[in-house]
């Protein structure tokens, strides 16, 4: 009979043993590379430290870029870019695209009434368009980007097409034009 060294503790034991007469640990190739596994991930515990002390931190991280940032991770704020041209009212509004979704908050103390709201894209022809009775003051409106299309029925398709614009125009309670335009790079 031979000897080999324990691949836990290192001491020399019989080549046939099921256990380590040291440690204790079962030899046979299942549990051997079970034990190594559970190791290895101990080890990386013992590097990166306490898990609990691990998620405190992202849970911080992630409560910091709220809070001072504005927008979840995921959503891309736009950069306003200012009224058209001839537009009598600049609307007071906040929107952000999140993948698949526009939201879009009326930070004016009045109703937007007779909405159209607008993408542009990038890709040629018309833009994409949608239309909302009202949007009132304070609220905020969500609205998937697959529900706006051109004339002919082409709805835009987030997945394939960024946003570059969004258009909003509107009629306001002095009968005055309305308009907000954000804007992606």
């Amino acid at each position: 009979m031979g000897t080999e060294k324990c691949p836990f503790c290192g001491q020399e034991i019989d080549a046939e043993a099921t256990r380590c007469f040291f440690c204790g640990a079962r030899l046979d190739e299942e549990s051997v590379e079970k034990q190594l596994y559970m190791q290895e991930d101990r080890r990386l515990i013992r590097r990166v430290g306490n898990p609990l002390v691990l998620k405190v931190v992202v849970v911080l991280i992630l409560i910091y870029v709220v809070l001072f940032h504005g927008e979840p991770a995921g959503k891309r704020s736009p950069a306003v870019i200012g009224p058209p041209e001839g537009s009598a009212v600049r609307l007071n509004a906040r929107v952000s695209f999140a993948g698949a979704q526009f939201i879009i908050s009326n930070n004016d103390s009045f109703d937007w009434e007779n909405v159209k709201l607008e993408i542009t894209s990038g890709v040629p022809g018309e833009p994409f368009g949608l239309g909302v009775p009202k949007i009132s003051a304070g609220q905020t409106y969500a609205v998937e980007a697959a529900e706006f299309r051109r004339k002919d029925g082409t709805r835009f398709d987030p997945v394939s097409t960024r946003p570059q614009k969004l258009w909003i125009r509107c009629d306001t309670p002095e009968k005055e034009n309305g308009s907000y335009v954000a804007g992606w790079k």
